[in-house]
């Protein structure tokens, strides 16, 4: 076959799931996705087991909407009128290897997360919200606060499979298929080969963008279909490419009374992380995220009394708050960790990048303020991770 060409396959399995369910009090959980955008309704539900069962709701002549775990902030994922597709049955780990993990659609990055952890790998382009479903954040090229460093889903994607709309499989690996010079590709299903023209517009390069249809000249399959939001098919497997080694992460909620101050510091912390990536210095400030909450967002959390529920204390005065993520080598504990920080303002002992980090917060006049989540202290960093949770639910709240 031409490289700009590929094979379509019948589905696998049996259809175990074609009946679709129309009970209101099971729709209900369904009808609105977390932009909680009004009117939601839905002709059906199916939640699909194997490709099979996609590709037999997908021939029928009724609207289709695939879901995942319905994190969506746009409103995509909410039903208007559609058969909802749940892919939150297709949740098998297949299998971890090397430098990548296989998994089917319905995986929450949680799940992700907890099963690399175990195999000391790491998968870091999550969004913010660890409980959406792989398939969704390829579907939509989620791309979370890490993408300073690591970029969007789309520079993670190996490979993915790919229910089309009228019930035929596609297996695309990155790097097979490639788009033809005049800007298409082609697919034979069955007897037929379809014509898939590349988009004609040209998107900015910029770091993060997830608007419309990826084109490019010469562009990968694969890229046709990550950021797509489910219209040209549904993903029912993916592989994922892994980090081999799982970093120490440090985490620290930074209050400034200042604005300018914090994005001072936020320049630096930038400067320095490029820095350390090019040189590959082990006592380098490595910075993979860093996050804002602005003065309103500070009032909501003590209006609601998150910090307090989180043993978070923000000073009076507070303009700004910075949630930076540093990485450290694995080889730094807690207790390397606790050295680190402790000896930060000596002028003699060994150096470190936590204890850079801090000196770097001892001369912008916060290191005494800030609240830190050393490496495995797993309980006081999933509270400084509420405090960023807790804003949009608190503007959701007041809507």
């Amino acid at each position: 076959m031409p490289p700009w060409s590929i094979r379509a396959r019948p589905p696998k399995g049996a259809v175990n799931s074609d009946k679709v369910l129309r009970d209101p009090d099971v729709l209900a959980a369904f009808l609105e996705d977390a932009a909680h955008y009004p009117g939601g309704n839905a002709d059906g539900l199916i939640a699909g087991t194997s490709e099979a069962d996609v590709a037999n709701l997908l021939r029928g002549s009724s609207p289709v909407l695939c879901v995942g775990a319905q994190s969506s902030l746009t409103g995509g994922a909410t039903p208007m009128g559609d058969i909802v597709l749940t892919t939150s049955r297709m949740n098998r780990i297949v299998r971890i290897d090397a430098g990548s993990v296989r998994v089917e659609a319905g995986v929450s990055l949680s799940d992700l997360d907890a099963a690399l952890r175990n195999a000391g790998k790491y998968y870091p382009p999550t969004p913010t919200f660890m409980g959406a479903f792989v398939g969704g954040t390829i579907a939509t090229n989620a791309a979370g606060a890490a993408t300073f460093k690591y970029g969007t889903t789309r520079d993670w994607v190996q490979a993915i499979t790919l229910v089309l709309p009228g019930g035929d499989v596609l297996d695309i690996e990155r790097g097979q298929v490639a788009a033809h010079p005049d800007g298409y590709f082609e697919i034979e299903s069955g007897r037929r080969t379809i014509r898939v023209p590349v988009p004609s517009y040209r998107a900015p390069k910029v770091p993060k963008l997830a608007a419309g249809y990826y084109a490019t000249p010469g562009m990968d399959l694969i890229d046709l279909f990550i950021g797509s939001e489910g219209t040209l098919g549904v993903i029912t497997e993916a592989t994922l490419r892994v980090l081999p080694a799982r970093p120490s992460m440090c985490l620290a909620f930074v209050p400034f009374a200042a604005r300018m101050s914090a994005l001072a510091l936020v320049r630096q912390l930038r400067g320095l992380a490029r820095d350390t990536w090019r040189s590959h210095d082990p006592n380098g400030v490595d910075v993979s995220a860093i996050e804002h909450m602005d003065a309103r967002c500070i009032e909501l959390l003590r209006e609601d009394g998150v910090d307090r529920q989180n043993g978070v204390t923000i000073p009076s005065g507070t303009e700004i708050a910075l949630l930076i993520t540093l990485e450290l080598p694995p080889t730094i504990g807690r207790e390397a960790a606790y050295e680190q920080i402790g000896s930060a303002r000596e002028l003699a002992g060994a150096d470190g990048p936590l204890r850079r980090f801090c000196r770097l917060l001892d001369a912008a006049g916060v290191l005494d303020d800030v609240e830190v989540a050393v490496p495995g202290d797993l309980a006081r960093a999933n509270q400084l991770l509420a405090m960023r949770e807790a804003v949009p639910a608190g503007v959701n709240q007041r809507n």
